[in-house]
């Protein structure tokens, strides 16, 4: 069963750098890639976007797709300092 849970924030945002400096950055403009990541993980964006309405004013969503132990699908808010995973 899915879960969500919090990630230190700065530590996310450090491999979020990285990931993107890498070309391990998915973002829903790449809908292709975007799509397939998620239904390859059977992850509910949806569930993950309303999840993360109750938490943060504003967000983002991103995916890590790389060989750290940050991999997954993440929202995020720079104005509250906050980040969610999604665990499967």
């Amino acid at each position: 069963m899915p879960r969500i849970k919090e990630v230190e924030f700065w530590s996310f945002m450090d491999a979020l750098q990285k990931a993107s400096d890498t070309g391990g950055k998915i973002e829903p403009i790449d809908k292709d890639a975007w799509r397939k990541y998620l239904k390859e993980n059977r992850m509910s964006e949806p569930m993950m976007v309303e999840f993360a309405k109750s938490r943060f004013m504003t967000f983002k969503r991103v995916v890590i797709d790389d060989d750290s132990e940050w991999v997954g699908f993440y929202m995020y808010s720079v104005d509250d300092e906050g980040a969610l995973k999604w665990e499967s």
